[in-house]
């Protein structure tokens, strides 16, 4: 299958003595979709944002985008070569904040093209040409030149996405982006997230949303107690989980969402 796009070897993560993360292994190939589910607590959104490491672990190795960054244990920090190598690895990965995170002192146009032009030194008017490419992708053409505030939080949710695609990613990583939206505006984020995986985008997406996750995901990961207790095509582990646990999850959120 060639180089992953992502990969993840025995990754740790302590917060204090508690340990969230306790030897993950994962890979996401070119085109590969990938749900992490899980109870709340169970490592989901700490694994994710230890891949552009926003969350630094304690131990373990990740390779994203063409960078490789080994942690030996106990190391308490990231020495100058490391510092170079996620800086490099962060132009190369789209992140979506669940609380969206746009600059709300720039317009929805500019939230675009600030790392395109001043991270990445892309030429400004091409850069805003794609931003509004993009945004008329995700429909919202029309709120170029609006402020994140006058925006729904479905909107800024799109936006959100529009300005991680900007980077043009290796990789988009989610971190549950319908969870701080209200149940009406949920849809119009997960209809842009299903287009992007038709396209054949990489994508690692931290998800409630079952019925979307098993529509979309070509593999599915289920973490509990920080370390990962299945995983599998979305027909196995929505359909017929191994595990006691998995199998307890999934009933129970399926059951839910009826």
């Amino acid at each position: 299958m060639g180089e992953p796009a992502i990969a993840l070897r025995g990754i740790r993560k302590r917060f204090g003595d508690q340990e969230v993360l306790r030897g993950i292994d994962l890979a996401a190939h070119d085109g590969d979709v990938i749900a992490l589910i899980g109870a709340s607590g169970s490592g989901k959104s700490t694994l994710l944002r230890c891949i552009p490491m926003l969350e630094v672990p304690q131990a373990g190795e990740i390779f994203a985008a063409g960078e490789r960054i080994a942690l030996r244990d106990g190391q308490q920090k990231l020495d100058r070569a490391q510092q170079a190598a996620v800086q490099r690895m962060r132009t190369r990965l789209g992140f979506v904040f669940q609380s969206f995170n746009l600059w709300p002192h720039r317009t929805v146009l500019q939230n675009l093209i600030e790392a395109p032009v001043h991270v990445q030194g892309r030429p400004k008017a091409e850069c805003i040409a794609e931003a509004e490419a993009l945004l008329e992708k995700v429909g919202l053409a029309e709120k170029r030149d609006a402020w994140p505030a006058h925006l729904s939080g479905g909107q800024q949710q799109r936006v959100a996405i529009a300005r991680a695609l900007a980077l043009k990613p290796r990789a988009l990583l989610f971190d549950e982006p319908t969870s701080a939206l209200d149940p009406e505006l949920v849809g119009e984020v997960l209809k842009v997230i299903r287009g992007l995986a038709e396209e054949g985008r990489t994508m690692i997406i931290v998800t409630h949303e079952m019925g979307f996750a098993r529509e979309v995901c070509n593999k599915a990961v289920f973490l509990h107690q920080g370390r990962i207790e299945e995983e599998g095509p979305p027909e196995q582990v929505f359909l017929d989980p191994r595990s006691d646990r998995a199998r307890a999850f999934v009933s129970s959120h399926f059951n839910r969402n009826r």
